[in-house]
């Protein structure tokens, strides 16, 4: 002591410093190794903590598409998120059951945890936290960190194990260069400690106190800089970086509350984790957009197809009969529109006048018996039938639709009326009216559905008529055959009555009298002047034997077949007999047809003395043989309009078949019949999922479906849905070549008129571009994670 009395100022410090702050500096070195050791530690766990809440929502997305509960097609499409170590080389994820077995794990899956960390983890009541054990699963046991989180879905735990060792290395490789830049710096204090000890090491604990809450991810207030020298830069710069990571903060916060049109300036065009912010908030808002049009295009195209098939199935069950598909069709089509009121009215036409009928009608959910006639060009449904376009009306006044429409006097907001056309041809017309307005897309929709009816009633109208047809065709083809029949024997007894005659000659009279009780006779001379005839001849033209005697016959005769009349007339002359058919006219245009046998009569010296007429009355059977003709000729102008309607039906049958190309180049199609057999996929399946047609066909689905041999439960819960005619969707993946393709399929169940399953149909889309910009945008938020790490 006495010696130490004896020592100047100076030494006196310099022996008392230099011991002291080399042991305050080895205590720091130890402090700050066993508190860079804790922290480390502690960050990792953090670090582990926001790890397990990203698997977490990628498992929440997958279970929301796969369905309730942990299943193996979860365990293999979270398979690639659990392949790759978290941060560390060693630190994989895994999924563990309540009772400590590896559900899934790079190397431990189907181990199980010692006994005691499942205790400790169930007596935990946050279900969540971190526990340290011994893993026994290799030959060296070693002390590990499990950080673990309940997923109360899958009833299990997501977990990460971290190797203490492993995190905190580099900590261990820095001790010895720490101790020595400690004894350094040891004797470097010695020198200027007098002087700038005390300042100094007050403003560097205000530093390190910032550092340390900046470490924990803690904003702490900025520091107030008295000093000019290297530590007042190094303050403002540090009153820099807070205010960065603070702006940085608040815009990330806006981000996760979807305000993306915060505004952001990045520290400097060197700021890797502000312009990469800039950039994956841009991505959200595409992503965004893309979403909400697609979400859109969806439901529309979703309504719009099932609505033409709902439609497809009602005109098709119901095409035999008029009133039953009138009031199937515009009972299901104001309920599928929300509309109020609705009526469907066929062009009809009688005695040569057009008009609509109202063939039913259906409002506020009930069928209204309400029978209505409309003129074309009458109100608005008529002036629709004229112009064949669609009438579409807003704002319509209270006492419009009771003046001008056809459906009575409720008062709707909006009035829709479109014509039943087909290839310009008008069918009749639906009316439709509501108290909310109509869409585009309901408007396209009725217009579309209207072709179906239109072409329904067409065929309908068609196959009434031609069935109408067919039975007056046969009933008069039975009339001609009798009549036919009856003529014939009608004309061999007239044949054999004038071979008597010839024969006969003495028998004349009594022939004569004969004839005029029961045939058509006269008398004429070569004139043609009627030089008397029977009573039947006077009654059948209505004139008495007065007024024909003197008469010319061919004034009797049909204008138009007198110049026939007159050729005949000359062959009798000549000495010909004749049989032909007259059609004469008596008193008041009395119209009469007889089958008639003209004859002439001479004397011994070949002297014509007369000519002698004998006929039939024919008039009814002529007429029904002209009435048959006429008929025969609409029937067969119905036959060539039967054509043409065919030639219309095989035009739209290539349309069809047009469709069908385009959806050929577009979708992934697949028809499956109601045993699982596949018998049909088109060539774009091929195309995505390489598989060839020939490998694929007349093969089963639950053969070569993932789902039916991986997990046979869900795969039985999916096809029983589809055999009770439930539409059914799913998406999968798989690797095409060096390509992962993904797939969203949809299944719709075909029902025949009994109510059977007819067939299957499966209508895949290529989602690979979607998935693909979801999966950049993860990759955005790892190495967001990374940059936030590195700071």
């Amino acid at each position: 002591m006495k010696v130490f009395a004896n020592l100047k100022l100076a030494q006196k410090i310099q022996l008392t410093i230099i011991p002291l702050m080399v042991v305050l500096f080895i205590i720091a070195g130890l402090s700050v190794n066993y508190l860079a050791t804790k922290r480390t530690l502690n960050n990792a766990i953090k670090d582990a903590n926001i790890y397990l809440d990203k698997l977490i929502e990628i498992a929440s997305i997958i279970d929301n598409k796969t369905g309730n509960g942990l299943s193996s097609n979860d365990l293999f499409e979270l398979k690639p998120y659990f392949s790759k170590a978290a941060y560390f080389q060693t630190d994989y994820p895994a999924i563990i059951s309540r009772n400590g077995e590896y559900l899934l794990h790079i190397t431990n899956q189907g181990g199980r945890l010692p006994v005691n960390v499942i205790k400790q983890i169930k007596s935990s009541k946050s279900k969540e936290g971190s526990v340290t054990f011994y893993d026994l699963s290799t030959t060296n046991s070693k002390k590990k960190i499990l950080v673990y989180k309940y997923y109360k879905p899958f009833n299990a735990y997501f977990a990460i194990a971290i190797n203490p060792d492993e995190v905190v290395g580099q900590v261990k490789s820095n001790r010895l260069l720490m101790f020595l830049l400690l004894l350094i710096a040891s004797a470097l204090t010695t020198v200027v400690v007098i002087r700038i000890l005390k300042p100094t090491t007050k403003q560097l604990n205000k530093l390190v106190a910032r550092l340390n809450m900046l470490s924990e991810g803690d904003l702490p207030p900025k520091i107030e800089i008295n000093e000019k020298n290297e530590i007042g830069t190094l303050s403002s710069s540090l009153n820099k970086l807070i205010d960065g990571l603070r702006n940085t903060t608040e815009f990330a916060r806006h981000i996760e509350q979807d305000k993306l049109d915060y505004e952001f300036k990045p520290l400097s065009n060197k700021d890797q984790l502000g312009h990469a912010l800039l950039q994956m908030r841009e991505s959200l808002k595409k992503a965004k957009i893309e979403d909400e049009k697609r979400k859109i295009q969806d439901e529309n195209r979703s309504w719009f197809n099932a609505g033409l098939a709902k439609f497809g199935d009602i005109l098709r069950q119901n095409n035999n009969n008029l009133s039953n598909l009138a009031d199937s069709v515009i009972q299901n089509l104001v309920t599928y529109l929300d509309a109020n009121q609705g009526g469907i009215f066929m062009l009809r036409e009688n005695d040569s006048e057009k008009h609509l009928d109202l063939l039913s009608s259906f409002a506020y959910n009930r069928k209204k018996f309400i029978q209505k006639t409309i003129h074309l060009g009458e109100g608005l449904v008529g002036t629709c039938a004229v112009e064949r376009q669609t009438i579409y009306l807003k704002e319509i006044p209270e006492d419009y639709i009771s003046i001008t429409s056809g459906l009575g006097e409720a008062t709707p907001r909006s009035l829709l009326i479109v014509p039943l056309k087909l290839e310009e041809e008008i069918f009749g017309v639906i009316e439709l009216a509501s108290f909310n307005e109509f869409t585009d897309l309901q408007i396209e929709f009725v217009e579309k559905v209207s072709e179906s009816i239109a072409s329904t009633l067409n065929s309908v109208r068609n196959s009434i008529r031609t069935q109408e047809l067919l039975e007056q065709s046969q009933q008069q083809r039975e009339e001609m055959a009798a009549q036919e029949e009856e003529m014939r024997q009608n004309m061999e007894e007239m044949q054999a009555t004038q071979e008597e005659m010839q024969r006969k000659n003495l028998e004349l009279e009594i022939i004569n009298s004969a004839i005029n009780q029961s045939l058509v006779s006269c008398s004429l001379n070569e004139d043609g002047v009627i030089l008397g005839a029977n009573i039947i001849f006077q009654d059948m033209l209505g004139y008495d034997a007065q007024l024909l005697e003197g008469t010319m016959f061919e004034n009797l005769i049909d204008e138009n077949e007198r110049p026939e009349f007159q050729k005949l007339w000359q062959s009798v002359l000549n000495g010909n007999s004749i049989n032909t058919t007259l059609h004469l006219f008596g008193k008041n245009n009395i119209e009469r047809y007889i089958l008639a046998t003209i004859s002439p009569g001479f004397d011994s010296m070949g002297i014509l003395i007369k000519i002698l007429l004998i006929g039939h009355d024919i008039t009814e059977t002529k007429k029904l043989e002209l009435m048959t003709q006429k008929q025969a000729k609409e029937i067969e102008k119905n036959i060539l309009q039967i054509k043409k309607e065919q030639e219309i039906s095989a035009l739209r049958q290539k349309e069809t078949e047009t469709l069908l190309k385009a959806l050929d180049q577009n979708c992934l199609v697949t028809i499956i019949e109601p045993d699982g057999l596949i018998s049909y996929i088109n060539n774009k399946n091929v195309e995505v999922l390489g598989d060839k047609k020939e490998v694929i066909e007349n093969r089963y689905l639950q053969d070569i479906d993932y789902t039916a041999k991986h997990n046979p439960k869900e795969f039985k819960r999916f096809w029983s849905a589809l055999l009770k005619g439930q539409k059914q969707t799913r998406e999968f993946s798989l690797k095409v070549g060096d390509t992962v393709r993904w797939v969203q399929e949809n299944y719709t169940p075909i029902i025949d008129q009994n109510g059977n399953l007819y067939k299957i149909i499966n209508i895949g889309l290529d989602i690979t571009e979607s998935k693909q910009k979801e999966e950049e945008l993860n990759k955005a938020i790892e190495l967001l994670k990374k940059q936030i790490k590195n700071k």
